[in-house]
């Protein structure tokens, strides 16, 4: 079985590595930790050059990010092979597209919970890749207390952004 694991952030990130942790799945289960970063002309910056640094802080913050969930995966399921990937461009679209092309089995996806107007402005991920999956997928939801408890890491802050001090 192929598990495609669409991570977005830390917080949800671990949630779903959490959960996929303490799931019981069949031998020679692989697994594939994805994240989506936005095109370099949707980058915040009023130059190409900004947007250029931006684009670079996100790439290498995911691969971290992706890297050190692979790793917890890993201790938890020393059997499993497991990969990961950074794609860019739109996530429900980049989702998708992965989990047709591998082919993924099954999706685990974070959900941030939005409701109504902030909802209809920002969309929503987890819904539009339960309407068009091609296959199975579940949701994890992270408790309202965990969002409010998260806190970045230094690290989790691209360079450009951090204060001086």
């Amino acid at each position: 079985m192929n598990v495609l694991l669409a991570i977005s952030d830390r917080l949800f990130g671990d949630a779903i590595v959490r959960f996929a942790a303490n799931h019981k799945w069949d031998a020679g289960t692989e697994f594939k930790l994805i994240t989506v970063v936005a095109a370099l002309q949707r980058q915040p910056g009023h130059s190409d050059e900004d947007k250029k640094i931006f684009f670079d802080e996100e790439m290498k913050l995911a691969d971290r990010q992706l890297s050190q969930l692979k790793s917890v995966l890993m201790k938890a399921l020393p059997d499993a092979y497991i990969t990961y990937e950074v794609l860019v461009g739109s996530p429900s679209h980049e989702i998708l597209e992965c989990a047709k092309n591998w082919p993924a089995q099954f999706i685990l996806l974070g959900s941030h919970g939005r409701e109504g107007l902030e909802k209809m402005l920002l969309g929503s991920v987890s819904h539009y890749v339960a309407c068009h999956a091609p296959c199975s997928f579940s949701i994890v939801r992270v408790a309202n207390s965990d969002v409010l408890d998260f806190e970045l890491q230094e690290e989790d802050i691209p360079v450009e952004m951090r204060t001086l001090g």
